[in-house]
């Protein structure tokens, strides 16, 4: 079996990748694969085991750069104060500092305040990140069997510590491994990766519900109600909500998107937001939908921008036009009822939320699942200083996450 290192997904057509993008996940496709080489700042590369039948196991990666996202860069992930979970019964100062002193261990001068992911990447360097949408796949062959791929996978996961032996990245860093992924978790062990939890993605699972009717009859009493208010609010705002072709309407989308990003703070790159828009409507025609609400036909005056596959739903964007009273209503029902909807009629059986905001998301009926992190660089001791702080992280979102059980 051989290894190769190409520069990301496009040395790869989409026919070959076809044999390990059968799970039908959405964001095992080819072309989403493309959307995120774009989408992210730094350099893509694909690691792949083949036969001479083609690839049999592969790793998608990219090396984090100064302009990654929180969800893409791991050290932000492990600096950011957000993911110590803290809560008004927490004694803060105490769990800051011992936040601050594990970090500490990784090297030398970590600043009392001020961007401590920097000061990561400066001590440590910038790793090599394995992630799709909420999740860090390795993807295989399914009509291979579990011992090949198994062997396809360990070369797989060796090439990775060999790049950065090889200077090419400081650390190998899967942030979103499934607990339930027991191929990828056994290699990564056997490889001598250090694990921990820092978040978790939410799913609603609709297998076995016939009609979204069915679906809200399968709900607790304050489910249902938390998604029949939502469509009464759209009513009463004179809203209806139908889906539009993203190509025809990226300038309106990007627009909301933009504008929604801003309400919460952000600073979205419109010329760059239209690009990838764009770049998405054009690499995954068949995937991409856009539901929207409007008082006419003619109108667009919020949206969600939805990826589908086989056996997934994930849901990529949100936008509102806040000029306009009443708008904002839109929210719940495009978020969670239309798509829910949507799943159901197209027998799409679970619908993708993507990390964080666990409450909304539980209140509507999603499972939330842990996600596991997973690191390697080839520094023993520095390895160990990451394992305590990952053992440290892990005790405070496992804390965080039992509200959220079903």
């Amino acid at each position: 079996m051989a290894t190769d290192v190409t520069d990301g997904i496009g040395a790869v057509d989409e026919e070959t990748w076809a044999r390990l993008a059968a799970d039908a996940e959405p964001d095992a496709a080819h072309g989403y694969l493309l959307f995120r080489e774009r989408l992210e700042p730094g350099t893509a590369l694909l690691v792949s085991a083949d036969d001479d039948r083609g690839p049999v196991a592969a790793i998608h990666a990219v090396t984090a750069a100064a302009g990654t996202g929180l969800f893409s860069h791991p050290w932000k992930l492990l600096t950011e104060e957000q993911f110590l979970r803290l809560t008004q019964d927490d004694d803060a100062t105490r769990i800051r500092a011992e936040h601050r002193a594990l970090l500490g261990a990784l090297g030398p001068d970590a600043p009392e305040s001020g961007d401590l992911a920097d000061w990561l990447t400066t001590t440590v360097g910038e790793p090599l990140v394995v992630r799709t949408y909420d999740r860090s796949p390795l993807f295989t062959a399914p009509d291979v069997d579990i011992t090949r791929r198994r062997q396809a996978g360990r070369e797989v996961v060796a090439t990775l510590q060999d790049l950065v032996r090889q200077g090419r990245a400081a650390a190998v860093v899967l942030p979103y491994v499934a607990v339930d992924d027991e191929l990828l978790r056994g290699l990564l062990e056997a490889a001598g990766f250090v694990r921990g939890s820092v978040t978790a993605a939410s799913a609603l699972h609709l297998e076995g519900y016939p009609t979204y009717q069915a679906f809200l009859d399968g709900q607790n009493a304050e489910t249902r109600r938390n998604y029949r208010l939502a469509e009464r609010e759209v009513t009463r705002a004179g809203l209806q909500v139908r889906e539009v072709p993203l190509a025809e309407h990226v300038d309106r989308i990007v627009d909301l998107e933009a504008r929604t990003g801003e309400r919460n703070g952000a600073a979205p790159n419109r010329p760059q937001l239209r690009a990838a828009r764009a770049y998405l409507a054009a690499v995954l025609p068949g995937a991409i939908r856009v539901a929207v609400a409007g008082r006419s036909d003619a109108e667009v005056l919020a949206c969600t921008v939805q990826m589908y596959g086989r056996h997934g739903c994930c849901t990529l964007g949100y936008g509102s036009d806040y000029d306009v009273t009443g708008t904002s209503v839109a929210y719940h029902h495009l978020v969670f009822g239309q798509p829910v909807e949507s799943c159901i009629r197209a027998g799409v059986p679970r619908y993708r939320l993507g990390f964080e905001a666990f409450a909304p998301k539980f209140r509507r009926g999603a499972r939330v699942a842990k996600r596991e992190l997973w690191l390697w660089t080839p520094d023993e001791r520095q390895r160990e200083s990451f394992a305590r702080l990952l053992r440290f992280l892990d005790e405070r979102t496992t804390g965080h996450l039992a509200a959220y059980v079903r």
